[in-house]
């Protein structure tokens, strides 16, 4: 039997909530009514390390991201948190992303990948791995690479799951 492929799992936008939270303090209602997306994002960062510690560590959990890791512990297939670390402020959001793993995915925060080169570990011993994220870049330069990308939206939760039955199902017992 192939050995299984390993699963990686984005935090932001699949897990955590962080565009509404973006929204939320750029006063406007929605992420897409950010005018300028990557301004948004370096206000963030030039806001200095308690602002983007605190942002991260208080993002709420996307009820699709829980139900993709109760799947996977379910089915005991083993997965590892890969996230691109905010520029500038990497640090800052790195411990409270672990801060936040703590919490709401326990257990994770020891192995968690913090890097914006997610597509390094598309590949294990000439095996593809699985990503499943909502960001169509880190998802293109995945499968680029020779990774199987999975695209995540907590609104389609059940299509995420369905995509990941179809990749696992010989591994499922």
């Amino acid at each position: 039997m192939k050995e299984m492929p390993h699963l990686y799992l984005d935090m932001d936008g699949v897990q955590a909530d962080l565009f509404h939270a973006m929204a939320k303090r750029e006063k406007v209602e929605h992420w897409d009514d950010i005018a300028d997306q990557n301004d948004a994002i370096m206000r963030l960062a030039l806001s200095g390390p308690l602002e983007v510690y605190q942002l991260f560590r208080e993002l709420d959990p996307l009820p699709g991201g829980q139900r993709i890791i109760k799947w996977l512990h379910q089915h005991k297939i083993p997965f590892t948190v890969l996230s691109a670390p905010l520029r500038m402020e990497g640090e800052a959001s790195k411990e409270a992303k672990r801060d936040w793993l703590d919490q709401h995915n326990p257990g994770t925060s020891e192995t968690a990948i913090f890097t914006s080169k997610k597509h390094q570990y598309a590949i294990t011993d000439g095996r593809p791995n699985v990503l499943v994220d909502d960001f169509k870049y880190y998802l293109q330069n995945w499968a680029n690479a020779g990774g199987i990308a999975v695209k995540h939206r907590d609104e389609s939760t059940d299509h995420t799951i369905m995509q990941l039955e179809k990749i696992y199902a010989p591994y499922l017992s």
